[in-house]
């Protein structure tokens, strides 16, 4: 039995000021539907509806069932704190097993772009199957075609088998977030991948995997476990998912695991973390503008400009992101785009909470 877990509790800063607060990244719009919705269709044409699970923020629940089908209300389920991937996917994980402990689970982010949905279906399908079988968890690595250095990287071992056209790879080793020049050189290699963050595995191995390798989540998660389904399941999971530490998945499991495979999934994949990457699953015209809403241009190019309900004019700019909102005019330089943390502490340092 498989399961689809859409993931939809991050917040993604560095996408003001469109997203905010209480405004998550996964409920921008792209391509006439929300990044969420196009998350839970392909999840629904992957596992069918009820076996669709959402995970989100406690403080995003309203926002996010009122933003869904009706069909998933009852599969929204919280996560108490903020703690990252790591204890987000550990609770999801404990709640399934305490029923299904084999069934096996795709964690699917909710702010991807995935151009080529048909592809997309084909390579979970393959990736579900090997999660059945093999000791261990299974990735989707995407092709890397640049070196990008706000991915993580996956080093491509030896096919195991091929299933429906896709060969299996045992994964070498994990590398998080490398500076510049190593992205550089994994390229040059070309045996690495980016890591999408779709991670697929069964239900009671993931959770032995997190308690395995993190000493500091293990009681937290036995507790969890043994208060599944149990009058005090709710004060136990509040209790210990806020005494865990912040950790990613990724940190937690991917790079201390031996056994983690791949499948390799080139179906027009973009984690969409920036304005800049954004623009690159954007349509654009011939001088690489990407306009949201009507403009007018002269000798501009490469620019990204969304201003809903007016007309944006540019004359002899380039490389331009310009953002506007009610009450935020944003301007930036496409290639510091990833400087915009930086502006939301000065914004709660002047006292400008309401902004963010």
């Amino acid at each position: 039995m498989a399961y689809a877990v859409v993931m939809a509790g991050g917040n993604g800063t560095r996408l003001w000021p469109r997203v905010r607060t209480k405004a998550p990244k996964h409920l921008m719009v792209h391509d006439n539907k929300t990044l969420l919705e196009k998350a839970l269709e392909r999840a629904n044409a992957l596992v069918g509806w009820d076996r669709v699970f959402v995970t989100t923020n406690e403080n995003l629940l309203d926002t996010i069932t009122g933003s869904i089908t009706p069909l998933l209300a009852h599969n929204v389920y919280t996560e108490p704190a903020v703690r990252d991937t790591g204890p987000a996917m550990g609770l999801m994980a404990a709640r399934i097993a305490a029923f299904a402990a084999e069934a096996v689970l795709a964690f699917l982010p909710a702010d991807h772009v995935i151009l080529d949905e048909i592809e997309f279906n084909k390579v979970l399908k393959v990736a579900l199957k090997a999660a059945e079988t093999v000791e261990g968890l299974v990735v989707i690595g995407i092709t890397a075609n640049e070196p990008r250095t706000c991915y993580g990287y996956v080093k491509r071992g030896k096919p195991l088998y091929v299933e429906d056209g896709q060969p299996v790879y045992k994964v070498e080793r994990f590398r998080e977030k490398p500076g510049s020049e190593k992205a550089e050189r994994y390229i040059r290699q070309g045996d690495y991948l980016w890591n999408s963050g779709i991670v697929v595995g069964r239900a009671g191995m993931i959770v032995d995997l997190l308690k395995e390798h993190n000493p500091k989540l293990k009681p937290g998660l036995e507790r969890i476990t043994a208060s599944i389904g149990r009058p005090e399941e709710a004060e136990v999971v509040r209790e210990a998912y806020t005494g865990f530490e912040r950790i990613s998945f990724d940190y937690a499991v991917l790079e201390k695991a031996a056994k983690i495979y791949m499948v390799v999934g080139n179906f027009g994949w973009e984690d969409i973390g920036s304005w800049s990457s954004l623009a690159k699953v954007s349509a654009m015209d011939t001088a690489g503008n990407a306009f949201s809403g009507r403009a007018v241009s002269i000798d501009t190019k490469n620019c990204l400009v969304s201003t809903p309900g007016k007309l944006a004019a540019l004359i002899g700019v380039s490389d331009l992101i310009i953002i506007d909102t009610d009450d935020v005019l944003f301007v930036c330089k496409k290639d510091r785009d990833q400087e915009v943390k930086a502006l939301l502490r000065r914004l709660r340092q002047a006292g400008w909470e309401e902004y963010l």
